[in-house]
């Protein structure tokens, strides 16, 4: 019992010798790190807030189109959202085929700059999908006939 007491004395010894032995060094490092918290069940829950209305009319009917008169101080962000917000689709894309559809309706063809009084046509799901697929004519050099079309190069 004895033999057990004195080891057990030498290993709490030991212990706090290693311990104020490592209290004295300093931990550096020569880069800076970053500790990055993984959490699956936030992923899940931000996919679920999404909310997709699948009740806008350009979901259910990929040809559904309209035309939108635009009002003064009304911006594109406002118009894409009144018609194609919480769809899923890529806004980014819809943008580009809303102006490459409605030129006559943007200053230069910029998409921060509308004439209020223009009627613009809001493109079916179709349409856009054709203007994104569509291959060029190999005929036709008219620059107006490249300019028709939206072309991803890439990944």
């Amino acid at each position: 019992m004895e033999k057990l007491l004195g080891l057990q004395i030498k290993m709490k010894n030991f212990f706090i010798i290693l311990f104020i032995t490592f209290l004295g060094f300093e931990i550096k490092s020569n880069e800076p790190f970053v500790i990055l918290e993984y959490n699956n069940q936030n992923l899940n829950n931000e996919l679920n807030k999404k909310n997709i209305n699948k009740n806008n009319r350009f979901i259910k009917d990929h040809n559904y189109s309209v035309n939108h008169k635009v009002k003064e101080g009304e911006s594109l962000s406002e118009i894409l959202n009144k018609y194609y917000g919480n769809t899923g689709l890529n806004m980014k894309i819809i943008e580009i085929s809303l102006i490459e559809i409605n030129k006559h309706a943007f200053v230069r063809e910029n998409p921060h700059f509308l004439y209020a009084g223009k009627v613009l046509k809001i493109p079916s799901v179709s349409e856009i999908m054709n203007l994104v697929r569509k291959a060029p004519d190999k005929n036709s050099n008219s620059k107006s006939s490249q300019r028709n079309h939206i072309y991803f190069y890439g990944n």
